[in-house]
């Protein structure tokens, strides 16, 4: 046998691990790509029911974590001074102590331009001095019922208001 046979038998070899290493990164690649299409970055999980949204928002509004609470929100309406305690009321609330007494989540109902939105009632008591609030959060997302399905914050009076945030 000649020494070409065996180069010839190399370069297959070599194209047989590549070919299977090219398969794996694809493989990898789509799988990432469809568990981060399922996955809420504001439940840090793989659950984006309304109540979900608005149990993990409540709570990193409590524990000060801005950015989780961000998350929950859908990105313009965040920034939006008519969305109610939002970015600017937020950043005098997070951190504040209370207790969720209640949180009931509306049935969904469609809006004008065809979306779906849910209204979710909360009621908390302050830590310090057991002053009593409730507020509606409304989530917004698309009208199907898709595996896919996002909730998202879109206009919220938690937190109270700029010149009077609850619980500080």
């Amino acid at each position: 046998m000649s020494d070409a046979y065996y180069q010839e038998r190399a370069r297959r070899r070599v194209r047989v691990w590549v070919t299977i290493g090219a398969l794996a990164i694809v493989a990898v690649c789509a799988a990432g790509g469809v568990g981060s299409l399922f996955y809420d970055a504001c439940t840090k999980s793989f659950d984006r029911a309304p109540q979900a949204v608005v149990s993990a928002y409540v709570e990193a509004v409590k524990r000060g974590d801005g950015q989780v609470a961000q998350e929950c929100w859908e990105r313009n309406r965040y920034f939006d001074l008519e969305a109610g305690c939002s970015e600017i009321c937020l950043t005098r609330v997070l951190g504040a102590q209370y207790e969720v007494l209640d949180l009931t989540v509306g049935s969904p109902s469609t809006t004008p331009e065809g979306r779906a939105n849910v209204v979710v009632t909360t009621s908390v008591a302050c830590t310090e001095g057991g002053q009593g609030h409730t507020a509606e959060i409304v989530l917004d997302s698309v009208r199907s019922n898709v595996p896919w399905r996002h909730w998202a914050i879109v206009r919220s009076t938690f937190g109270g208001t700029v010149a009077e945030p609850w619980c500080k």
